[in-house]
């Protein structure tokens, strides 16, 4: 279904949202014997957090005079991107990033964060991609519902659909998201992306510089390095140097960043969602933060694969509209 079909897709989305956020702070307002299990709970509020959060990013879309396309974005999420723009690295599905835009991610991370055994103040490594922005969102209200400590290096390049246009990408959105008080959270450095995590391969930059150029645009600390794996390395050093002496307690990667997912064919193993161990570890020095954090023995949380993670969650893929958001323990079972 597109939303020009059925013209009222979009506000009852919308009307379903504010349902789904009104619920939770009820929930909230009565932690004790509110009959809601302790899984479920900090789900229901991760969900409507990242709801709320979206209806934040909208509206500061449109205050950009950035327009909404509904044959993109029929659920009017407004973090949905562009097909091309000049941060776009590679080719990317669109049912998929409106898949990702799901509130019910937040849920279904926050499920992930438990099953892993995290506690409030445990310190969660998120290594973020433009090409998924919903899904790094999802990650950091699933945080906030459980009391965690995350951690985001974020990389601007995207794939098609994602945080791709100049001056709306995820550190825009977070920045508004602080300003609201939605989410308190701040991104530890930024990297370009793209290839080898240079700032190259950008579709029609054949100069190399606009990732790089928008990373610095934002102020914040640039992750350098002469090659990809003393960019891993400056990760892993930011992340122990953010955590304050604690150990980090889960690695959550978002996307195909090459300094977080790696550069050899064992990342293409991976399973989807929770990861508790892996059966073997690439001894590539640019083997990525995934693995490096897998041989801590780190959980792992990998969001890539969209159609297989909404189905291993019980979610639909490429709804019109969102289905009403009802969180409940997560069908899916830790990989080991």
């Amino acid at each position: 279904m597109r939303l020009d079909r059925f013209p009222s897709a979009a506000t009852g989305f919308l009307a379903a949202l504010a349902c789904l956020a009104a619920g939770a702070a009820l929930a909230s307002s009565g932690r004790a014997g509110d009959g809601l299990s302790p899984s479920a709970e900090p789900r229901a509020e991760a969900t409507a957090l990242m709801a709320r959060s979206l209806s934040s990013i909208k509206a500061l879309r449109l205050e950009k005079g950035i327009s909404l396309d509904t044959a993109i974005d029929p659920n009017g999420t407004g973090i949905v991107g562009a097909e091309f723009s000049p941060l776009t690295t590679s080719l990317g599905d669109a049912a998929a990033k409106r898949t990702a835009a799901n509130p019910a991610f937040a849920g279904v991370v926050a499920g992930y964060y438990q099953r892993a055994g995290l506690g409030p103040g445990d310190v969660v490594a998120i290594g973020g991609s433009g090409s998924f922005p919903a899904f790094v969102l999802a990650s950091l209200c699933a945080a906030r519902a459980l009391d965690l400590r995350p951690v985001l290096i974020y990389s601007v390049g995207s794939s098609m659909y994602g945080a791709n246009i100049p001056g709306f990408t995820f550190v825009e959105m977070l920045a508004r998201l602080r300003a609201e008080g939605l989410l308190p959270y701040s991104i530890a450095a930024i990297a370009p992306g793209g290839e080898h995590d240079t700032g190259r391969g950008v579709l029609f930059d054949e100069d190399g510089t606009t990732l790089v150029d928008e990373a610095r645009r934002s102020g914040l600390p640039l992750v350098e390095g002469a090659t990809l794996a003393d960019r891993v390395r400056r990760r892993l050093a930011i992340y122990d140097a953010a955590a304050g002496g604690r150990p980090v307690r889960c690695f959550v990667n978002v996307g195909g960043a090459t300094a977080n997912y790696g550069d050899t064919e064992a990342s293409l193993s991976v399973p989807n969602g929770l990861v508790l161990t892996l059966p073997s570890l690439p001894a590539s020095p640019s083997r990525g933060l995934l693995f490096e954090f897998a041989a801590r023995g780190v959980p792992v949380v990998h969001l890539l694969y969209v159609k297989g993670l909404a189905r291993e969650n019980g979610l639909p893929f490429d709804p019109v509209p969102f289905p009403p958001l009802v969180p409940g323990p997560s069908a899916a079972t830790a990989s080991r």
